[in-house]
């Protein structure tokens, strides 16, 4: 049989969430992922849903058939042993449609906040290919065609001005491979995340997108029913960001301490102080489940305005930086042409 391919995290969300309407009718989950393999157009969804159809034929539980397939998340496998362990497979698998979901919301906005640079960077480097290529050895050529001591002059002038579209256009090619090494190398993508959460101008980006990750992940244990200790330690797992990862470790040691687990999240400062505020509230008053949900909404939408806001800022200034570099190299080559003029008029 063919090497299953890995899903991304829209395809885990679809799965879920059919795996979640399954087991919520009382469907034989055998039966449905057959019916789901042969319906649906995804080949990756397909040949998943047919080896664990498979797998649960030959009486493999689902939490070991997912384990087995190799397509998922450890996270999520994680998630369905414990789900399947304490009787509570229907409320994780819907938790982990949702929680998959939003990654891969905030996922598609992230590859949206570096796309649209990258094809910034990469017309910049178009023009001045064409620069270098086109305009400037014909501005060459017309100094040439002047007397030795003005085409002498100019011909320093516009050997800078190519040297430095030269310079430009490498460094320009060697920013656009970087980021399309960080896109598509996942090795690359996760160290880069890290150096991210301790840089101090993505520092605070870095930790809003993991605060918004970890109120997910916590959102979709705690409602299924996994004792808030336990959350703290499988979240912990998915943090990349170092200061988060840290104040996590802090909150886990003080619950194990016996402080309460609001006024853990509290201390520790792991969220920010009015969500922890509300969690310390909803902790003696029952709601707890309600809070974390409105939480993870409230700090999913702090992540997408903050990449939202950082796409509003570069967009411009690669633009401003673009016009202004091509704006100089051509002023270095029009400003002696000029004098030129100026001078035989």
């Amino acid at each position: 049989m063919a090497k299953l391919k890995k899903l991304n995290f829209e395809q885990t969300a679809f799965f879920f969430e059919q795996l979640w309407l399954m087991v919520n009718s009382g469907m034989q989950l055998d039966d449905g992922l057959e019916i789901l393999a042969d319906d649906i157009e995804d080949t990756d969804i397909s040949s998943a849903c047919g080896f664990l159809a498979g797998k649960i034929n030959e009486g493999d539980a689902i939490s070991s058939a997912i384990d087995a397939s190799g397509v998922f998340p450890k996270y999520a496998v994680k998630m369905i042993e414990i789900g399947s362990v304490t009787g509570r497979l229907d409320e994780v698998l819907k938790g982990l449609s949702e929680y998959y979901e939003n990654r891969s919301e905030t996922e598609r906005t992230i590859r949206y906040a570096v796309f649209h640079p990258c094809m910034l960077f990469v017309m910049m480097a178009i023009v001045l290919v064409v620069l270098i290529v086109k305009i400037i050895p014909m501005f060459s050529d017309i100094f040439s065609q002047f007397d030795t001591g003005i085409g002498t002059a100019v011909s320093d002038i516009v050997n800078i001005a190519y040297g430095t579209g030269e310079v430009i256009l490498v460094i320009l090619l060697a920013v656009i491979v970087i980021l399309a090494v960080i896109l598509l190398v996942p090795p690359v993508k996760r160290g880069f995340l890290k150096l991210a959460s301790v840089f101090p101008l993505t520092r605070g980006i870095s930790r809003t997108l993991a605060q918004a990750k970890l109120a997910d992940a916590m959102c979709m244990m705690i409602t299924s029913g996994i004792d808030p200790e336990e959350s703290l330690v499988h979240a912990k797992d998915l943090i990349s960001d170092k200061k988060l990862s840290t104040q996590l470790d802090d909150c886990l040691k003080r619950v194990k301490e016996g402080e309460y687990f609001s006024d853990a999240i509290c201390n520790s400062g792991m969220l920010p102080k009015m969500y922890a505020r509300s969690l310390k509230i909803a902790y003696t008053s029952g709601a707890f489940d309600e809070v974390w949900r409105k939480i993870r909404t409230r700090t999913n939408d702090a992540a997408q305005k903050t990449i939202s806001n950082l796409v509003s800022f570069a967009e411009p200034a690669i633009i401003f930086l673009l016009a202004v570099m091509i704006g100089a190299i051509l002023l270095t080559i029009m400003i002696p042409l000029m004098d030129i003029m100026s001078a035989l008029g």
